[in-house]
């Protein structure tokens, strides 16, 4: 026979009973009032934010360097939004690129400068985050010092070996085509065309991984900025308001003409033109496909699309960039047309939203 009074219920707990005296009044739930339940989350200290700093770079000696930028970020917000003072900021210089430096002296000089640069370019996009001032003018502008740093640096190293970037490229093409030579003649001859193609547009790798960088660093920034106490530091600029300046335009116009003028004409300078001009508008294309996406997520946040849906169109958007280049044309007309009519022209807000340079 069961022990439980009441038709085998179980006993009503202690404290439970007399009706409206429960656990939120009495104070004995599980969560009490007042336990800090719902509160925003604080702003990492100074001292953590030197510590994610020092932690970036030292993982900029490593192979997974592409995370590098986004640790160091972080640390730079944090310490931000922890302290109004400029000079806490300077301290995030010398705390990334101390271990950075010194973790690759051991993996040679071609690490350590991508490991330099790595952290170079988190601390300039959160110093620009905290100063209002990252548009995507300073995007582009930063992509492309990261990128010719990289490729001056790499240069150099191979002049001291007494070769050439080009010449380098050159080798390993050859010794791909002497690899896959003797599995047929389809195989050559597709690899003969994809040699054609890298010969020229090689230079466009250190743009993308320039790129990568940068987009590591804004992840971190973004996070950091999410986590931030409210007003402590502007937020990372979102990418329905990227809206690139008009110069880059003239830049793509300029390399349009280069490649004019390369295919129209024959010898030495014909070839430079040709390399410079083509991999300039391969690069725009990124930035022009850029504005392309905010276009398309002004046009689905207008029209309240699920994420499911917004999922499936960015998809579908990227495929038909990469076979037609939908996004960059759309970004090539948003320039001119202003599809989300943007307040171009104004001041950059409080925000740090990215407006018109």
């Amino acid at each position: 026979m069961s022990t439980w009074p009441n038709s085998d219920r179980p006993p009503v707990p202690e404290g439970a009973r007399g009706g409206s005296a429960g656990p939120s009044q009495t104070g004995r739930g599980i969560v009490p009032l007042g336990s800090g339940a719902g509160r925003t989350p604080q702003a990492l200290s100074s001292s953590a934010g030197l510590f994610f700093c020092a932690l970036g770079g030292a993982v900029a000696s490593s192979t997974l360097s592409v995370l590098a930028p986004a640790l160091v970020a972080y640390g730079v917000i944090s310490v931000a939004a922890s302290s109004e003072s400029a000079y806490r900021r300077i301290a995030c210089v010398p705390a990334s690129i101390v271990p950075a430096v010194a973790l690759s002296l051991t993996t040679g000089a071609t690490a350590l400068v991508g490991a330099v640069i790595a952290c170079l370019m988190a601390l300039a996009v959160g110093e620009a985050i905290v100063r209002t001032r990252l548009t995507p003018g300073f995007a582009c502008v930063a992509c492309a010092l990261a990128a010719l740093c990289q490729m001056g640096a790499d240069a150099a190293f191979a002049a001291a070996n007494g070769t050439t970037l080009s010449q380098s490229v050159t080798a390993l093409l050859d010794a791909y085509q002497a690899q896959l030579g003797a599995q047929g003649s389809v195989i050559a001859a597709q690899m003969q065309a994809v040699r054609s193609v890298i010969s020229v547009m090689w230079p466009t790798a250190y743009v993308v991984a320039a790129l990568g960088l940068y987009l590591s660093a804004l992840l971190g920034a973004g996070l950091a900025t999410g986590k931030a106490k409210e007003g402590s530091v502007p937020r990372a600029p979102r990418l329905v308001d990227y809206d690139l300046p008009l110069w880059v335009v003239a830049v793509l116009v300029a390399g349009a003409a280069g490649l004019a003028f390369a295919l129209t004409t024959e010898g030495a300078a014909s070839r430079v033109a040709l390399v410079v001009s083509a991999n300039v508008v391969m690069a725009l294309r990124f930035a022009f496909a850029a504005q392309g996406l905010a276009v398309l997520s002004w046009f689905v946040r207008e029209k309240h699309v699920g994420p499911v849906a917004s999922a499936l169109a960015g998809a579908l958007a990227l495929y038909l960039e990469m076979q037609f280049v939908v996004l960059t044309v759309a970004g090539l007309v948003d320039v001119w047309a202003n599809l989300r009519h943007l307040p171009r022209g104004a001041a950059p807000a409080e925000t740090g939203s990215a407006q018109q340079d």
